[in-house]
């Protein structure tokens, strides 16, 4: 009996914290990656093992055999995990839906409030972890009474085991499983687990168990094959829910990469449920907006050196690619998932066979750090918004240093602000000279001024099959001929024209104040708990 106890010990704990992973990539793609995704599943979580261990102490003063309760417990969780992963989706929209409306219509007010449909998340993510801490203190207590070496040494014992389990769970499934395996998957595979941990008990049951005992563990391991080969399709239906149709989704380790059909400015890309860029480099078009790119030959007379941080459709490197000038690009991407979607797409596929582009698989704040020799003239960073979580690390004074140290002199750094005032004064206070194109920062120890031959240059660009820029684009007050002539916007003027009255002033984003994620950033919890924070902006 104390062989099963830590058995199931380390099972439960294996299952339970594999579980928690995928629940913290189901709802962190169903919530855009913001950074709040974490914490609802670790407080619902822990809230659910609490109460679950509450239920399970209350088998343990009893006299009746214990073993059936387990097997009925751990089927039970089987069961309801999969119920779990079929109806998280529907509570997972930004608006509520005719679905949600027909599945739950008491989670929907007048208002179309989402904030009920996240209170029955956690309440659904709790469920399944307070079946499987049920069976917490009933383990504890099976191996107690099994004992011939103290209570103490046999429930150290099973709480190591449990410990082994609860650290393998997240590494396995989160360095592993989720590389080889969809959320679907691991969710069935936990599904799974706790189905043939329940058939194990009920083959220790003694005397023999009657046939009705093995129903519910035979039950909960035919749905878990039956949803393997017809998956939940969770992500899919997430992916649905925002509109559009799906053409194609990639998951693995780093995350979810997936494309919506675009009509007109090719198809959409998104990165973890966020708009990432569209399929398309046709400048006529410019649905891309790679004009932000295309400012840079108007800045820098010889780029020869490249770094592009995140690889995303590919359409910014092939257009970086094309400048006058460049001989090298060096890009960092931290998601494989993008090459493969770079090869489904003859547009922008040439980057992979161009011998001047050379893509490294890396974070890329890592790997600029250990390139301590090498100099960039120009460093392009088209990356995510930023109010995702740990995306400060991309717009940090800290991040900013560490790329001003990597450029060559005269280079420029230019990144996407994605609207925020904190980033744009961030590059201000680290680098002497800053403007400002749409949405764009391009910062520089030297001041930057249109080059004379900025429109030759534009001119001079290329895309594969011809100019990057059609004729008529050159044409007075087309797209061309204003990347060329139109005057720069300083960063001071700007953040003094877009400082809205009684809003707090920007301030500069660090390692250690998170400030465009939490303070500036979409509000947390649809902004239930904005009033909850402090009046001033975090400070380290």
């Amino acid at each position: 009996m104390r062989g099963l106890a830590i058995t199931l010990s380390f099972g439960m704990g294996l299952l339970s914290l594999s579980q928690e992973i995928a629940w913290v990539r189901l709802v962190s793609f169903g919530h855009e990656g913001r950074p709040h995704a974490f914490a609802v599943v670790l407080v619902a979580f822990l809230l659910g093992i609490a109460v679950g261990a509450l239920l399970g102490g209350r088998h343990c003063r009893g006299d009746g055999p214990l073993l059936p309760v387990v097997a009925r417990i751990l089927a039970l969780a089987a069961v309801v995990d999969l119920g779990a992963l079929r109806l998280a989706p529907w509570l997972m929209t930004s608006e509520p839906t005719a679905e949600l409306a027909m599945l739950a219509p008491f989670l929907i007010n007048r208002e179309a409030d989402t904030l009920w449909p996240l209170l029955a998340l956690m309440l659904l993510i709790g469920a399944c972890a307070a079946i499987k801490g049920m069976l917490f203190p009933i383990i504890h207590h099976l191996g107690s009474q099994s004992s011939q070496d103290g209570i103490g040494r046999s429930v150290s014992r099973v709480y190591v085991a449990n410990v082994l389990g609860s650290a393998l769970g997240p590494l396995l499934t989160g360095f592993v499983l989720l590389d080889v395996l969809t959320v679907d998957q691991v969710f069935v595979a936990v599904s799974l687990g706790a189905a043939a941990l329940a058939l194990l008990v009920t083959l220790q049951e003694r005397p023999a168990p009657s046939a009705a005992a093995w129903r519910l563990p035979v039950v909960a391991v035919a749905l878990g094959l039956l949803n393997l080969l017809h998956p939940a399709a969770s992500l899919e239906t997430i992916a649905r829910l925002g509109g559009g149709t799906l053409r194609h989704l990639i998951q693995n380790k780093h995350g979810v990469v997936h494309v919506l059909a675009g009509s007109g400015g090719g198809d959409i890309t998104l990165g973890n449920n966020v708009y990432d860029g569209r399929l398309n480099i046709d400048m006529r078009v410019n649905s891309n907006r790679l004009d932000r790119g295309y400012l840079l030959a108007t800045l820098h007379p010889q780029p020869a050196r490249v770094l592009v941080i995140g690889l995303s459709t590919g359409a910014w490197t092939q257009a970086l690619a094309g400048m006058p000038g460049v001989e090298r690009i060096d890009v960092v991407e931290i998601n494989p998932a993008y090459l493969e979607l770079v090869q489904r797409y003859p547009a922008v596929s040439a980057i992979l066979k161009d011998p001047r582009v050379h893509i490294h698989i890396d974070d890329g704040r890592r790997w600029l750090k250990r390139q301590a020799s090498e100099r960039f003239d120009l460093v392009v960073m088209n990356t995510t918004f930023h109010w995702r979580a740990y995306v400060s690390l991309l717009l940090s004074t800290e991040y900013m240093q560490l790329v001003r140290s990597r450029l060559a002199p005269g280079g420029i750094f230019a990144f996407n602000t994605t609207g925020s005032l904190d980033a744009m004064l961030t590059a201000s206070q680290v680098f002497a000279d800053v403007v400002r194109y749409q949405n764009f920062a391009y910062a520089s120890d030297r001041t930057m001024a249109k080059l004379p031959d900025a429109l030759q240059r534009l001119q001079a660009s290329r895309l594969p099959g011809g100019s990057a820029f059609a004729a008529e684009l050159f044409a007075s007050g087309e797209l061309a001929e204003q990347l060329a002539h139109a005057p720069l916007e300083r960063a001071g003027d700007y953040l003094a024209r877009s400082q809205k009255p009684g809003a707090p002033p920007p301030e500069a984003i660090t390692d250690l104040n998170l400030l465009t994620e939490y303070r500036h950033g979409r509000p947390p919890l649809q902004g239930r708990l904005q009033g909850w924070l402090p009046p001033t902006p975090l400070r380290p």
